[in-house]
C-alpha cells in the first residue's frame, strides 16, 4: 500500500524510549540543552509578533538573518555572503532538502555507522542509496580513510560527515578533515557536513570542511547553539549555485521558514558569543561529571569524548542495547540504545549530559547500581 522507501522507515529508537518514560524520569536521553535561549532572542521573537511579522517571507529566509549568518560563518571562511546561506526549519529539514537537491535516483552517499538516525533515511527518501562507513572505538570513532576510498564507485555523489559527532562525541582532527576533503576533490564529490555541534568542543578545535572543499554543504541549527530546539530554525551554507537549487526545493517542502522566529534568531546572533561562552563553561563541567561517573561503572568502556554532549560507552553484558535501555528506563533513567544509530552502535548506550550536574550524577549512579546487578 505504501512505497518501500516509506514503509521501510523505522520509528526512532530515541523517541521510542523518551515517549515511554514514566513521569519523574531523569532524562539522559535527548540531545536537548536544558537552558533557555538568550532573553534578547526571546524578546526579539515577541517584538516581531507585535510588529506584525506573521506573514509569508522569502523561501531562502529574510535577508537580514542570511547576512547575519554569513557574518558568523566568516570565522570559518572569509568569502561567505548572504548568497551562500538559506534559512531552514532546523537542521533536520536542512539535511532533507540538501539530499533531495544533490542526489538523483540511484546515486550513492557514504554515511557514518554509527551516526545520527536521519542520515540513511534522508538519502533513501531522496531516491539514493546509503553506503555505510565504519566509526570504531579503536580508531577514536574517526573515519578510516582507506575504507572511505574503497567504498567510492562511479555512482558515489557525496560523503556525509558529522563533527563533533552525535552519538560518539568525536571531533575530527585537521588531518582527517583534510584527507576527506582531498578524497572529495579527487572524485568530484559533495561533502554534506552536519556541523550542528560546532560550538561544543572541549579538546582541540572545530574545523569546518568548508575551509578545505568548495563543494561542502554545511547543515546547521540554532537548536543547540542557542538552546532553541523547539523553535525549529537552522540553515544550510554552501555555494551560491546550490543555494539557488535548495531554495526551489525548500519552496515545495516548506514554502518559507517561519518569519517571526527568524527575527528572534537575528537578535540571538548578536549575543551568541557571550551566550555560548557561558553555556560551554557549564557543559564542560557536566562532561567532567559524566566522564567520572561513566568511568566508575566497571562494565562500561568509553572512548575519549572531545565534543557535542554525549557519552557512548560500550558495555560488557551480552544483551541487545534496546533491551538494556528499556531496563535502565525501568530504573527511572532515560538513555538511548546504541542500535538506534546503526548496526555498529549495537553493544553501546548513549547518554546525553544536556542536564544538570546533579541529575547527571544521580542518573549515572542509578545506572551504576543497576549494571552491578546484571
Amino acid at each position: 500500500m505504501f512505497p518501500e522507501r516509506v514503509s521501510s522507515l523505522k520509528v526512532s529508537g530515541i523517541r521510542k524510549l523518551f515517549e515511554a518514560a514514566p513521569p519523574g524520569s531523569i532524562n539522559l536521553g535527548l540531545g536537548e540543552p536544558d537552558l533557555q535561549p538568550p532573553p534578547e532572542m526571546i524578546k526579539g521573537f515577541v517584538d516581531a509578533l507585535e510588529k506584525g511579522y506573521n506573514k509569508y517571507g522569502p523561501s531562502a529566509g529574510i535577508m537580514e538573518l542570511r547576512e547575519a549568518i554569513a557574518a558568523y560563518l566568516r570565522r570559518y571562511r572569509r568569502d561567505v555572503t548572504f548568497e551562500n546561506v538559506i534559512v531552514t526549519a532546523g537542521a533536520t529539514e536542512g539535511m532533507r532538502i540538501a539530499c533531495e537537491t544533490i542526489l538523483g535516483e540511484g546515486d550513492e552517499a557514504l554515511v557514518p555507522n554509527p551516526g545520527f538516525i536521519i542520515y540513511g533515511p534522508d538519502v533513501r527518501l531522496a531516491g539514493g542509496k546509503a553506503k555505510e562507513y565504519s566509526l570504531r572505538a579503536e580508531n577514536r570513532y574517526l573515519p578510516d580513510i582507506e575504507e572511505i576510498k574503497s567504498l567510492i564507485t562511479p555512482r558515489t555523489k557525496a560523503i556525509l560527515v558529522n563533527s563533533p559527532s552525535n552519538p560518539t562525541g568525536a571531533v575530527f582532527p585537521r588531518e582527517t578533515v583534510k584527507a576527506l576533503s582531498d578524497i572529495a576533490k579527487d572524485h568530484r564529490l559533495y561533502i554534506l557536513s552536519d556541523e550542528v555541534y560546532d560550538s561544543f568542543v572541549y579538546e582541540g578545535e572545530h574545523l569546518s570542511f568548508a575551509r578545505f572543499h568548495n563543494d561542502t554543504i554545511i547543515v546547521q541549527s540554532f537548536s543547540k547553539s542557542l538552546a532553541a530546539t523547539g523553535w525549529r530554525i537552522g540553515y544550510v551554507a554552501t555555494s551560491k549555485e546550490i543555494v539557488q537549487q535548495l531554495s526551489k526545493v525548500q519552496y515545495y517542502t516548506l514554502a518559507c521558514p517561519p518569519t517571526a522566529t527568524q527575527y528572534g534568531v537575528l537578535e540571538g546572533l548578536k549575543v551568541i558569543d557571550r551566550f555560548q561562552e557561558e553555556m560551554i563553561a557549564e557543559f564542560r563541567k557536566r562532561r567532567e561529571v559524566a566522564m567520572r561517573k561513566i568511568s566508575e561503572i566497571p562494565s562500561f568502556a568509553n572512548a575519549p569524548v572531545n565534543g557535542a554532549f554525549y557519552m557512548f560507552p560500550k558495555y560488557a553484558q551480552k544483551m541487545p542495547s534496546e533491551k538494556l535501555a528499556l531496563k535502565i528506563l525501568d530504573m527511572g533513567v532515560i538513555c538511548a540504545p546504541g542500535s538506534a544509530f546503526g548496526s555498529s552502535g549495537e553493544g553501546h548506550i548513549r547518554f546525553s549530559y544536556a542536564n544538570s550536574q546533579a541529575n547527571i550524577a544521580n542518573g549515572l549512579d542509578i545506572v551504576k547500581a543497576f549494571m552491578a546487578r546484571l
